[in-house]
Parts: structure tokens; C-alpha cells; sequence
């Protein structure tokens, strides 16, 4: 429901989801023009229409959650980040390169198979030209519910990044411990 957390002031250009029950939700608050109804792995990078500002993107969190089988980016489930990030590729071939992209997903993706996980999709989003980031957002701070969802933000390199939006330190708010430590496990080029 990212769509709904953006606004008014953003059009939607496509939508995807393999689940029915999301997509009828999904159908009946903003219709079924943008939206396609089909596992990701399947979508043709044609399907895709015009040049995206930004690209949001949550798959399936069950590989890389504690309460999983621990499989990560590797497992059927969030191995599923693959194809999509496939598309993104493609696109940048195309000269269709989104400016920004957000990946939403559990914070067990920091950990996943030692860091590894949040290390090689950092490392893929960086080699296509992206600066990367993260933080973890807590509902808790916005409603009486702890959930914490890890949010990675790639923004084009060639894209100019506000300087409000940037800090020269870590926010312990937005910068727990958690992301600190897979963090220090990139390399300086991600």
C-alpha cells in the first residue's frame, strides 16, 4: 500500500502483485488500469510503461525473516527480488533507468546468511549506477504498533540529491545498531 502512503500528487504508471486479495484491495481504492496481476518473474520489461521517477518495490519477506528457513535472497520466496531487479536492469539498457528506487522489507534482510544478503543487493543496486542507503522506519513512532521495515533507497548517481537529505552521521532513530553493523560490512564503492 505504498501508493496510498505517497499521495495524490504521484501518478502510478504500473502495479504489480501475484496475490488476489491484495489486488482486489488494491483495484478497489485506485482501479485496474496500472495494475497487473501476476508474479514479477513473469513481466515483460515492455509491460512497463514510460520512464519511472521512482520505483517501489516490498517482495516476499519469509526466506529472509527469522521466523524462515533462513534460505534469503536464494529462497523461492525473496529470491523473487531477482526478477524484478532484472527489470530494473533492462530498463537501464532501455534508457528507461528509474531516478529512485525503494526496497521495502523486513530487518532480517540485515542479517540474512551473515549480512550477506543485504551485502550482494546493495552491492547489485550499486553496480548499476545507484547511490544506496538505508534506514529502518518503526510504525511505532506513528502508531501503537512495533514494526520495524528496513528501507533501502538507491537514488541514479546522475540524479542531484537535496542536501537535506543527507546527513554526514548516522540517526540513532533511523540508524539502529543492526544497520549500522551490515553497513560497515559494504565496501566503499556501495
Amino acid at each position: 500500500m505504498a501508493r496510498s502512503g505517497i499521495g495524490d500528487r504521484w501518478s502510478c504508471l504500473f502495479a504489480n502483485d501475484f496475490d488476489k486479495k491484495k489486488a482486489t484491495t488494491y483495484a478497489a481504492n485506485w482501479g485496474c488500469d496500472a495494475l497487473h496481476i501476476g508474479d514479477v518473474a513473469k513481466v515483460h520489461v515492455n509491460q512497463l510503461p514510460g520512464n519511472a521517477d521512482l520505483v517501489w518495490a516490498s517482495f516476499p519477506c519469509q526466506d529472509l525473516s527469522v521466523a524462515g528457513a533462513g534460505a534469503g535472497l536464494e529462497g523461492a520466496r525473496s529470491g523473487t527480488f531477482w526478477p524484478f531487479w532484472r527489470l530494473m536492469q533492462e530498463l537501464g539498457l532501455r534508457g528507461r533507468k528509474p531516478r529512485t528506487i525503494v526496497l521495502e522489507n523486513v530487518c532480517g534482510l540485515l542479517t540474512s546468511r551473515g549480512g550477506t544478503d543485504f551485502k550482494v543487493l546493495c552491492e547489485a543496486v550499486a553496480a548499476e549506477g545507484y547511490w544506496v542507503g538505508a534506514i529502518v522506519v518503526d510504525a511505532a513512532h506513528f502508531l501503537p504498533q512495533s514494526r520495524p521495515r528496513l528501507f533501502v533507497i538507491a537514488i541514479d548517481i546522475e540524479s542531484p540529491i537535496a542536501g537535506r537529505t543527507q546527513a554526514p552521521y548516522a540517526v540513532d532513530m533511523w540508524h539502529p545498531d543492526r544497520l549500522r553493523i551490515a553497513q560497515a560490512q559494504l565496501n566503499e564503492a556501495t
